[in-house]
């Protein structure tokens, strides 16, 4: 992109049975200081509600392109649906469909992108909300970004620092080349983590400090639940060790596979790997009964802090106070 031309921008959102925060995500977006944009919808949806929210909007701007599925296909096809419909655009974005954001939310994205020709993507700081707008307070790192480091130093922080990040990161505004070249979202959980790490062989991620979108919290977190959403068969290798068929993965993508790899980048995919492996093995079992040795170390559930506090003391229990 050369001169002042301006950047082809898409965003797409994946819609799945939302109906009570639908009109307001969308109002939201159509109401962006930034208005050249192309907004496609591809519904996954098993009930016809969200639909006829959504035709709604596209027969009243028609930047907006709806379509539906014939059957369902699960969230991490539908996001790869929603790129691949986008075409040959130069900027892409997955928006949520219970989300809403800034009216600057996009202005400043494309500034931010437009202005670091080495960021592969931006995105901003993402305030936490409830169903009922009140804000949560969010533990853990706020922000990421790599500006400055090089591509092993790049890969390496990714791999070790950014958890906590990645289901935030992913509502950013990318460069479809990059999106393109490492084949977007692979089949398999935690799809975003894999991308990212994918990503930072290209190029950097960068944080603008700025409140611009707001992330609803509509459900709890667990494995059982990501396996539900994110395909609507469920892979026969997901039956296996997510973190050893994660790395896996990573390891063919980065430093296996034929061509177009020389020995150097190899070597690095390989250290991205097996970094991924230590750290999704300490994950392993999270939002399970049993939990994650994660879990347990830091004692995260009330019943483990407190079966710690009675192994502690020899089986009595808690000392309390005479």
């Amino acid at each position: 992109m050369g001169g002042a031309t301006a950047p082809t921008i898409c965003l797409g959102m994946p819609l799945y049975n939302e109906t009570v925060f639908l009109e307001e995500a969308l109002a939201s977006l159509l109401d962006q200081t930034y208005r050249d944009f192309r907004l496609v919808i591809l519904d996954d949806s098993t009930r016809p509600e969200p639909g006829a929210i959504a035709r709604r909007f596209a027969a009243k701007d028609r930047r907006v392109d709806y379509a539906k599925h014939k059957a369902r296909i699960g969230l991490v096809d539908n996001w790869k649906a929603c790129f691949e419909r986008a075409g040959e655009v130069d900027y892409f974005a997955w928006v949520g469909d219970h989300d809403r954001w800034h009216p600057r939310w996009l202005e400043t994205m494309v500034e931010a992108l437009n202005a670091r020709s080495n960021a592969v993507i931006v995105y901003p700081r993402a305030v936490h909300i409830t169903p009922e707008n009140k804000r949560l307070v969010k533990k853990g790192i706020k922000s990421f970004s790599t500006d400055g480091l090089t591509q092993a130093q790049r890969v390496k922080a990714v791999c070790r620092d950014a958890y906590g990040l990645f289901g935030d990161m992913v509502y950013g505004l990318f460069r479809a080349e990059a999106l393109r070249r490492v084949g977007v979202f692979r089949r398999v959980l935690f799809p975003d983590v894999i991308l990212f790490i994918e990503l930072s062989f290209l190029g950097d991620i960068q944080h603008v400090d700025a409140e611009l979108w707001y992330r609803r919290k509509v459900g709890k977190f667990s494995i059982a639940r990501q396996k539900r959403s994110l395909f609507a068969e469920r892979p026969w290798y997901t039956f296996l060790p997510w973190p050893l068929v994660n790395a896996g993965v990573l390891a063919w993508n980065t430093a296996v596979r034929p061509g177009g790899l020389d020995l150097t980048r190899r070597v690095l995919g390989v250290n991205a790997a097996l970094i991924y492996l230590g750290h999704s093995l300490d994950r392993w079992g999270q939002g399970s009964w049993i939990g994650s040795i994660r879990e347990w170390r830091l004692g995260e559930r009330p019943w483990m802090k407190r079966l710690k506090t009675r192994l502690k003391n020899g089986g009595a229990g808690p000392k309390r106070a005479r």
